[in-house]
């Protein structure tokens, strides 16, 4: 999901040359380590739903859990589980957040156990050695002008340094990237093949379809956040196979700093 945001370019229906793919490229892992300190984000507070379905092997929904995210100075909390529409116990939302934070530290050798919401950790340099990417067309994006970017794996055996490395490797899609602020506005990703989770006897487990479709939102003053995602997994943990689909929607931005709502 490596790719992108960016300085400044022309808008839709320019008749200058767009930069290259290559070029967006790095610029927008440029972009991305200069906006790092930006605590504009941080001001916020908003919620997030997540709707996760359990399939059966028919795609019939054996299992629906909704969770309930507040997020707040740029972390967030497990506020609410449900499990087919009930409610369940306190101990059972401290379990799932310690499951969660376990999890992220495996996937990126990260020592904190605080949930965030910045899925920037990924967009460094070595993404540059993981893709090919090709400039194929320019698009309108909820009115603004994007760059659409498609991208596969580079051909050769890619370094694994993390587990999150294993499907990343296997990672190909289009990114629509805004032209103006050069940020990422839509993302459509999926695996190319199997990807194994756990080392070649696949200990962990391992996903045969991994399909992921991000929208981000604009706020008023320039801060972007994550609107919508929607995924669609299917593998193996452990021995047992597993089919999920996802739904996530962030709403009720509210900057705390002056009162105001976006």
């Amino acid at each position: 999901m490596g790719v992108l945001a960016l300085s400044g370019r022309p808008a839709l229906g320019s008749t200058a040359a767009p930069l290259s793919a290559d070029e967006i490229v790095k610029r927008a892992i440029t972009r991305v380590q200069s906006t790092k300190d930006d605590s504009r984000r941080a001001d916020y507070s908003y919620t997030k739903q997540v709707v996760v379905e359990d399939l059966d092997n028919q795609g019939r929904v054996m299992e629906t859990k909704e969770k309930l995210f507040r997020f707040s100075s740029g972390l967030g909390s497990l506020q609410q589980i449900k499990v087919n529409g009930h409610a369940v116990g306190a101990e059972r939302i401290k379990k799932e957040e310690e499951r969660v934070a376990q999890q992220s530290s495996q996937l990126v050798d990260s020592k904190s156990s605080k949930r965030d919401d910045h899925w920037e950790k990924y967009l460094t340099s070595d993404l540059l050695a993981k893709y090919q990417f090709r400039l194929v067309d320019r698009k309108l994006v909820h009115g603004r002008p994007a760059y659409v970017i498609a991208f596969q794996p580079r051909s050769g055996t890619l370094p694994v340094r993390q587990m999150a490395d294993r499907l990343l490797n296997q990672l190909a899609g289009r990114v629509w990237i805004d032209e103006q602020e050069f940020e990422i506005a839509r993302a459509e990703l999926c695996s190319q093949s199997k990807v194994t989770l756990g080392g070649v006897m696949e200990v962990l487990g391992s996903l045969k379809r991994f399909n992921y479709v991000l929208e981000r939102i604009r706020l008023q003053d320039g801060v972007w956040f994550n609107r919508v995602a929607n995924g669609d997994f299917e593998g193996r943990k452990l021995l047992d196979t597993t089919h999920v689909k996802t739904r996530s929607e962030t709403s009720g931005f509210h900057r705390s700093s002056d009162g105001q709502s976006d």
